[in-house]
């Protein structure tokens, strides 16, 4: 479960302070969160008001798949005492290659940011003692053919055909890409209103959420009821706000907290003291968007808020069927946070993609 951006910014700047005071002649044992949690720390703070809120988030994303790409790919010697070379250009290649849980509108907002993070990294790698990086000069060209080729793959993976079959028997895909392509004088672009046709009624495989599916109890809850759970829930929620690091609770986490008290108490007729593992993870891939709206802001990270705060109701004895440990291994955090982003994605229209490809960068810059 990822650590929220507070949490991450507050172990960079004690690593930093740290840095000043100690020379480091060993590494110290790889910890990943920690690892991966500076370097996303360092990512927001240096570039939070650079981009588009929108553009950012989705970068965010990317950011974090590709921290945990480098890392897999690397594994033994990230784990051993030596400084890793990282080979960025197939790291970042294999990243987009294994998403295949996201809206194509995804692909399309990380082209302005995909520089940056290579350049991010490149820098990071630069006064790391854990890391260096291995990379080319950056093409733009070749990144939108990457990219189109990802778009044309989802297609046929979101139909449920198997890719390898797909390539292995016709040329399909690399027709694909190229049909999203529109030719222009200096670059190639995508042909956004032909890619948007393609994927036009087609759903987006979603990432796996353990457990089984869980019915409604027979018995509703009457609206005396409904009402005492959703008041619980708004001073449970206000006291694990007030309780956390400082702006750790965002307004937007407390109302998607506040969303599962009211929508398993409404649909599953289940307050608190009945909630179970199976409850939760069914409501958050049936109906938690049907009660909450996710804003472009902090997404990644915002689905481990839930396990979080489950276990601060453990602590005040007002959980007593959850199995913790099972729902943080669930896949729920991820599932939540790519339901939210794909959610907010598929909300843009094709002018609101446009303009970001566009105008990525915020005008004025804080």
């Amino acid at each position: 479960m990822k650590q929220g951006k507070s949490a991450q910014i507050k172990a960079f700047k004690k690593q930093k302070s740290l840095q000043k005071f100690q020379e480091k002649k060993k590494l110290s044992p790889f910890d990943y969160n920690e690892f991966a949690g500076f370097l996303r720390a360092r990512f927001f703070l240096t570039k939070q008001h650079t981009y588009q809120k929108e553009t950012f988030e989705v970068a965010s994303f990317f950011l974090d798949d590709l921290i945990a790409t480098m890392v897999q790919q690397n594994f033994s010697d990230f784990t051993s005492d030596k400084r890793v070379i990282v080979k960025l250009n197939e790291v970042m290649q294999a990243t987009l290659v294994q998403s295949a849980d996201r809206d194509w509108r995804y692909f399309i907002l990380l082209m302005p940011v995909l520089y940056d993070i290579q350049s991010f990294l490149a820098n990071e790698g630069q006064v790391s003692d854990r890391f260096s990086v291995q990379t080319t000069s950056f093409d733009p060209n070749f990144w939108r053919m990457i990219i189109r080729t990802v778009l044309a793959v989802n297609y046929f993976r979101f139909q449920g055909q198997d890719v390898a079959k797909v390539m292995s028997d016709s040329n399909a895909i690399d027709e694909l890409q190229f049909k999203f392509l529109n030719q222009n004088d200096q670059d190639d672009d995508f042909d956004l209103k032909t890619i948007a046709e393609v994927y036009k009624g087609l759903k987006v495989t979603e990432p796996k959420l353990s457990g089984k599916v869980a019915s409604p109890k027979g018995e509703k809850l009457s609206k005396e009821a409904i009402d005492e759970e959703i008041a619980f829930g708004e001073r449970m929620v206000a006291t694990f706000q007030k309780t956390a690091i400082k702006d750790l609770v965002s307004e937007q986490e407390v109302q998607m907290l506040l969303a599962f008290h009211k929508g398993l108490a409404e649909k599953y007729n289940v307050t608190h003291r009945e909630w179970t593992n199976d409850l939760i993870n069914t409501f958050a891939k049936e109906d938690l968007m049907n009660y909450w709206q996710p804003e472009w802001d902090s997404l990644d990270g915002l689905g481990g808020e839930v396990a979080r705060y489950i276990k601060f109701l453990d602590k005040k004895k007002a959980v007593d069927t959850v199995r913790i440990a099972e729902l943080e291994a669930s896949g729920l955090d991820h599932y939540i946070d790519i339901k939210a982003v794909n959610t907010l994605l598929a909300q843009l229209n094709d002018a609101g993609v446009e303009k970001l490809l566009q105008e990525p960068k915020r005008s004025v810059e804080k």
